[in-house]
C-alpha cells in the first residue's frame, strides 16, 4: 500500500444516464468530502467495516476480499493484516466487536465462498493476539455452506449479543436460477474462547439472500428483528417469542416486494433503513439482485410496517452492490449513498428536496471507485458522519471526510 494521501475536496461531477426524482445531478453545496486513500493496492476488495479494533476509542476500519482480512488503524491508516488465504481463503463478510471486554476485538469471519459450490463456507471468530502487530488467531465455529454475510445484534433480547450468519443460497442451489433458499441461522451463548460450543439455531429460509441488517427496534416492532434484502424483496424475521421453539425456523414477513423479474433478477440486493425529518421511516433497496435501481420505499405512517408504493430514484447502475444511509448535512434527513462496480462504476448521494416537490436529487461524489460496499461512522470525531467505500476492480478503499 502506498503512503495514505489527502486528495483534497471533490468537486461536484456530471454523469451519463437517466436520474428517475429529482431530473439531472445537481450540485449541493452542504455535500463537501474530503478524499482520503487509505489503500490503493486491495486487489478483489469487497467489504468494509467500521469498527473500533484495538480499543482506543476511535473507530477503525475492517477491510476484507481478494483472500485478505486487514484492519486499519484511525488516525494514521496503518494497515495489519488479520488473515491471508493460507488461513481463510474465500473471505466474504466480517462483523467485529469486543466479545469479551478486555479492549480488544473480535472479528467473525465468513470465509471459503464459492458462488458456483454452495454447499462449501465456513464461519470462524478472528481473535487478536497479546499485541496490536502479533498475529491473530482463526477459531473455527461451523461449516455454513454459501455463508455471505455475517452480523452481530442482541437477536434473543437477553442482553448479549448474538451471532446472525446468512448463507446467499440453499446447498442444492445451481445457476440459473439458485433456486434452493438460503437457511439463515443464529448462534447465541456466545463465548468468545470456545466458538465451537455456540448455540444454533436456525431463523427462515429465503431465495438469493444477498443482504442482512440488524435491528433492535424496528416500526412498531419492540423487538429485536432481522430485516433481509432477498428474491421476495425486504424480509422482516423474527421477533423471537417464549413460544417459539428453538429447533424451528421463525416466521418470516414481507416487507416490501422489491423489483419484479424472473429470479435471481427479482426482489432486492442491498437494504437499510433511512428516517424522514416528519419522524417516517423509509427503506432504502438496490434492486433487483445485483441491480441497476436505487430505490426508496416510504413508510405510510410513523411505526406502520404498511410502505408506499416503490420510488426509484435511479436506473443507471451496472451491478449495484453498494449501499448507505446516513443524514450527511444534519437536516434531520438522512440521504442515501449508493455506489456500483460495473461499467462507469461511481459513488453517489441521493438528497431527498422538500423545496422542489419533494424530489430525490443525485450528486455524484466519485467515478474512481469500483465500488462493492460502503460504511460509515464519525471517523475523525467532529460530530460528522464521514463515509468509506472499497472498490474491488479499482483495488482502493476510500474515506469520504465530511468538511
Amino acid at each position: 500500500m502506498r503512503k495514505a494521501v489527502l486528495a483534497g475536496a471533490l468537486a461536484v461531477l456530471a454523469v451519463a444516464g437517466r436520474l428517475i426524482a429529482g431530473g439531472g445531478d445537481n450540485a449541493h453545496e452542504r455535500f463537501a468530502f474530503e478524499r482520503i486513500v487509505i489503500d490503493d493496492d486491495f486487489p478483489g476488495g469487497y467489504q468494509v467495516e467500521v469498527a473500533d479494533v484495538n480499543g482506543d476509542g476511535k473507530p477503525d476500519l475492517v477491510a476484507l476480499g481478494g483472500d485478505v482480512c486487514a484492519w486499519y488503524e484511525n488516525p494514521s491508516w496503518r494497515k495489519r493484516v488479520v488473515t491471508t488465504a493460507k488461513e481463510a481463503p474465500g473471505v466474504i463478510s466480517s462483523a467485529t466487536v469486543d466479545l469479551d471486554g478486555d479492549g480488544k476485538a473480535e472479528i467473525a469471519l465468513a470465509h471459503d465462498f464459492e458462488m458456483n459450490n454452495p454447499k462449501r463456507g465456513k464461519l470462524s471468530l478472528a481473535v487478536q493476539g497479546p499485541s496490536v502487530d502479533d498475529p491473530w488467531m482463526l477459531l473455527p465455529i461451523d461449516d455454513v455452506g454459501s455463508i455471505h454475510r455475517v452480523r452481530w445484534g442482541d437477536f434473543d433480547g437477553d442482553g448479549k449479543l448474538d451471532l446472525i450468519a446468512a448463507p446467499i443460497f440453499g446447498p442444492e442451489a445451481a445457476p440459473p436460477t439458485y433456486d434452493d433458499p438460503a437457511r439463515m441461522v443464529v448462534y447465541t451463548d456466545i463465548d468468545a474462547h470456545e466458538p465451537s460450543r455456540w448455540s444454533r439455531r436456525p431463523l427462515t429460509a429465503r431465495p438469493v439472500t444477498h443482504a442482512i441488517e440488524f435491528h433492535s427496534t424496528f416500526a412498531q416492532v419492540k423487538h429485536p428483528v432481522l430485516l433481509a434484502a432477498d428474491n421476495q424483496g425486504v424480509t422482516l424475521i423474527g421477533p423471537i417469542t417464549a413460544e417459539d421453539q428453538p429447533d424451528r425456523p421463525l416466521a418470516a414477513f414481507d416487507l416490501v416486494p422489491g423489483a419484479v423479474g424472473d429470479q435471481p433478477k427479482r426482489g432486492a440486493s442491498e437494504i437499510h433503513v433511512g428516517r424522514f425529518q416528519d419522524g417516517r421511516l423509509f427503506l432504502a433497496t438496490v434492486e433487483p439482485w445485483h441491480g441497476t435501481d436505487v430505490v426508496v420505499w416510504p413508510q405510510k405512517e410513523v411505526d406502520s410496517l404498511d410502505f408506499d408504493p416503490r420510488t426509484l430514484i435511479d436506473d443507471s447502475l451496472d451491478d449495484g452492490h453498494a449501499l448507505w444511509v446516513a443524514d450527511l448535512d444534519g437536516d434531520g434527513q438522512d440521504e442515501v449513498i449508493a455506489g456500483h462496480r460495473g461499467k462507469d462504476h461511481r459513488v453517489a448521494v441521493y438528497d431527498y428536496v422538500m423545496d422542489d416537490g419533494g424530489a430525490w436529487r443525485r450528486t455524484i461524489i466519485d467515478r474512481e471507485v469500483a465500488a462493492q460496499d460502503l460504511r460509515g461512522g464519525d471517523l475523525d470525531g467532529d460530530g460528522k458522519p464521514d463515509f468509506v467505500a472499497i472498490g474491488g476492480s479499482t483495488h482502493n478503499l476510500i474515506l469520504y471526510r465530511s468538511k
